[in-house]
């Protein structure tokens, strides 16, 4: 008797045992599953929060810049050159600079200031700091070695575009291909369409601030094949 009751305790122990076990099995199944879907829901919120802070970083860079460029304008009484339509930008050590390498390298220059005598001879008067200070993640690295050919980059680390239109249509340089950057690389990337050329959601196609100049950043999608105009983030209000 005292042996079969025994048994028929064991057995019980042994059942609550594997009962008990199953139900934190499936308790630590269900925990699991929410830690993966919190993690995925985090992750979702990471991604979106991210790419808004990158979007306001850009869009308080270009602002900043264009200030630099009036100030620069103000100063000299023209905007600093984009090393096109026949007005190359070469540096110390021969690299060729347009665009936004030709802005960069115009802002962190010190500024040399001339007057133009009554007899056509231009005078240096005098000189001032660089007009911009950029942080070391807001420009490219050197191309090739040369410390002054760099480029503004927007929050992905793609180079802005910029174009002195100042001279109005004459003066207006599409820029849709990788030759408007330094170190650009055809087999490796893919350029964007210039956004002024697509004749879509802006003021019509062609130079955007005529008689000033354009500066832009693909945004988010640039330079890819899938780019969105609306990733776009510019000197100019879109439609």
């Amino acid at each position: 008797m005292t042996s079969v009751t025994g048994n028929l305790q064991m057995t019980s122990i042994r059942s609550g045992e594997s009962q008990s076990a199953g139900f934190t099995m499936v308790e630590l199944l269900v925990t699991i599953s929410l830690i993966v879907f919190l993690m995925s829901m985090l992750a979702v919120g990471a991604g979106k929060y991210l790419e808004t802070a990158s979007v306001a970083r850009t869009e308080a860079l270009i602002a900043r810049v264009s200030l630099l460029i009036d100030s620069y304008h103000s100063k000299v009484g023209a905007f600093p050159t984009d090393g096109l339509d026949g007005n190359d930008l070469i540096t110390t050590d021969g690299s060729f600079l347009t665009g936004g390498a030709a802005l960069t390298y115009t802002l962190t220059q010190p500024l040399i200031l001339t007057r133009t005598m009554s007899n056509g001879e231009i005078r240096i008067v005098g000189d001032e700091p660089p007009m911009g200070d950029f942080r070391s993640d807001e420009l490219s690295p050197p191309s090739d070695g040369d410390t002054e050919a760099r480029q503004l980059l927007d929050a992905w680390a793609e180079p802005i575009h910029y174009d002195d239109v100042s001279a109005g249509e004459k003066s207006y340089s599409p820029q849709s291909d990788g030759e408007s950057h330094l170190d650009w690389d055809d087999e490796e990337s893919v350029h964007s369409e210039d956004p002024r050329d697509v004749g879509e959601a802006t003021i019509g196609t062609g130079p955007q601030n005529i008689k000033q100049f354009d500066i832009w950043s693909h945004g988010s999608s640039g330079h890819t094949t899938d780019e969105l105009y609306d990733d776009l983030i510019s000197n100019w209000e879109k439609d």
